[in-house]
């Protein structure tokens, strides 16, 4: 009986290392699907706030205050500033809640998103909050001169547009939001770094 314990317990310190390894493993899968959800929800909340119909009164790329509607519902919302950038950025970074230790912000197209370290995020607004305007008339002279529908950046910046909404119906705005997840598996990273690189981008119309 002695050596039946013995035998058990040599078999367990054996084995003991791979079921560890395939609980953790398991655990990384579930937080990673459970990140790419949270990161798909911020990227489409931050773009849902960017777009919004503001009244005039709310002031959108003033001061700051109030609640704004990308996490708040609509009739709840009565913030100002809402759709500057940096209040995008908190929606985002309120979304994404405790996953990301630190949270970058850049004004920049999804291609030029830059990748933040292991464990962190960045978000990138596209096109830029203040800036020129572009040159075409209408939306209709825009799509005649491009020879397709305008893309996020081709109409000019936000706040240009806001004030002059004269590309109401194809003014794009888009918010990409990329996080690197910071595996429990310490050599995950290495062997799967695509993986564990999770991005989400948001394209949305402008209301205003």
């Amino acid at each position: 009986m002695r050596h039946s314990r013995g035998q058990a317990l040599v078999e367990f310190a054996l084995i003991f290392p791979f079921l560890f390894f395939l609980l953790a493993v398991s655990i990384d899968v579930f937080r990673v699907d459970w990140a790419a959800s949270t990161v798909a929800e911020a990227a489409r909340q931050g773009a849902r706030q960017a777009v919004a119909n503001e009244e005039t009164v709310d002031n959108a790329f003033g001061g700051t205050g109030g609640l704004c509607s990308g996490t708040t519902q609509t009739p709840s919302a009565n913030g100002s500033g809402c759709l500057k950038t940096s209040r995008i950025f908190e929606t985002v970074t309120s979304v994404l809640g405790g996953f990301s230790r630190s949270t970058s912000l850049t004004e920049a197209a999804p291609s030029a998103c830059p990748d933040p370290a292991v464990g962190a995020a960045s978000v990138c607004v596209y096109p830029g909050e203040s800036g020129a305007g572009a040159s075409y008339a209408s939306c209709d002279a825009a799509r005649m001169s491009l020879g397709r529908d305008p893309a996020a950046g081709d109409l000019g910046a936000r706040g240009t547009e806001y004030a002059s909404p004269k590309y109401k119906g194809c003014f794009q705005v888009v918010v990409t939001v990329i996080y690197r997840y910071d595996t429990l598996v310490p050599f995950l990273g290495t062997a799967a770094p695509n993986f564990l690189r999770i991005s989400a981008s948001t394209t949305m119309l402008a209301e205003y």
